[in-house]
């Protein structure tokens, strides 16, 4: 187990903060102070990296009082969010990204949204609950990652989640898989639910890497200062993310085809279920309908009824009604309205063909 090194006690001004860590120049981490704190957004080497726990109610009015951010920003800190989206202005991004939660046992199936602002000198972020992308960017900080800027650190970030969102496409697949091997031995009935759940979570996904590729992508656009180094390295970052969501974009899309296509042949062998079950029902009830007949037959209560004062009448009408059955089972057997079909081994061969000679006129 690795130590923490960037763990520090609570900070008394700074409250609900998870952890405050400062980067020199040369990307180096190190725990932040109450001063750096009160220095957040002036000018200096390297940034400010600061967590914040939106579950403590003191947050909220500490990051409005953060005078370095601007009224989105605050709005993307603080205000509740339904959806997916990055904001550029100021010289400022800020935003929130869907992301799964995190417990001691690693990513869970729940997701919750990553709020961040990042300027110049620094980068704030929040959430109610752990995130697997800040975990793993703060696990990989602590191992000795070096990140020159914010820009750096908010990559990082969108790269875990990347990942996180490859691991759970690869769950997914080996999923397809367990249901495609039930569907293989005729266990249609007990794929129909694994199927149904991993079609659900695949689309699922498929809506959450759609909407994060969308999102990164109006980063690329921007046009607010072509020539500024901070805006350039933004629009760079926001290329290699597009193209690594893009890669997972392909992989998800071939799942939900593959989900589609397991789908169709569950429903095909279903189908074929149920036809057998009704051929062998339809069968059943031919069979027994002569026989019904005889006993409704016999049931009539009129005079000189046949077999009435017999004594061995009741053995008679028993074979009446057996003889009825099978003559309706051999009247079936010879329409072909019963029996299995007969195999390709048992049909008779087509005659072979002979091409017939071509006529010789001279």
């Amino acid at each position: 187990m690795i130590p923490d090194r960037l763990a520090q006690p609570p900070l008394a001004g700074i409250p609900g903060c998870l952890w405050f860590v400062r980067f020199n120049g040369a990307g180096e981490s190190e725990p932040g102070t109450a001063e750096d704190f009160e220095n957040i957004g002036a000018p200096r080497e390297g940034f400010l990296w600061l967590h914040m726990d939106l579950a403590d109610v003191r947050t909220r009015p500490l990051l409005a009082r953060i005078a370095a951010l601007s009224e989105d920003a605050r709005d993307s800190l603080c205000d509740p969010v339904d959806h997916q989206h990055l904001e550029y202005s100021e010289g400022m991004v800020s935003g929130a990204l869907l992301d799964y939660e995190r417990d001691l046992g690693g990513p869970t199936s729940r997701t919750d949204y990553v709020r961040f602002a990042a300027g110049a000198s620094f980068f704030i972020s929040a959430r109610r609950l752990p995130m697997d992308s800040v975990e793993a960017a703060h696990i990989a900080i602590n191992r000795g990652a070096r990140l020159t800027s914010p820009i750096d650190l908010f990559e990082m970030l969108t790269d875990a989640l990347i990942d996180g969102l490859a691991r759970k496409a690869a769950e997914l697949g080996a999923a397809f898989d367990r249901v495609e091997d039930r569907i293989i031995d005729q266990r249609g009935r007990q794929a129909r639910p694994a199927l149904s759940a991993a079609r659900r979570d695949a689309v699922r996904l498929a809506r959450q890497i759609s909407g994060l590729s969308s999102t990164v992508a109006r980063l690329e656009t921007i046009e607010e200062e072509v020539d500024e180094q901070r805006d350039n390295d933004l629009r760079d970052a926001a290329a290699r993310l597009i193209q690594h969501a893009g890669a997972l974009t392909q992989d998800v899309t071939s799942l939900q085809e593959r989900a589609r296509l397991l789908q169709d042949e569950l429903n095909a062998i279903l189908s074929l279920e149920t036809n057998d079950r009704l051929y062998a029902l339809t069968v059943t009830t031919m069979l027994l309908l002569p026989a019904t007949f005889v006993t409704g037959y016999f049931g009539m209560n009129t005079k000189n009824l046949l077999f009435a004062e017999d004594e061995n009448g009741t053995f008679y009408a028993t074979i009446l009604c057996v003889l009825a059955s099978a003559t309706a089972l051999f009247l079936m057997r010879r329409w072909g309205l019963a029996g299995a079909p007969e195999s390709e081994d048992q049909r008779p061969a087509a005659p072979e063909r002979r091409d017939r000679p071509a006529d010789r006129s001279f």
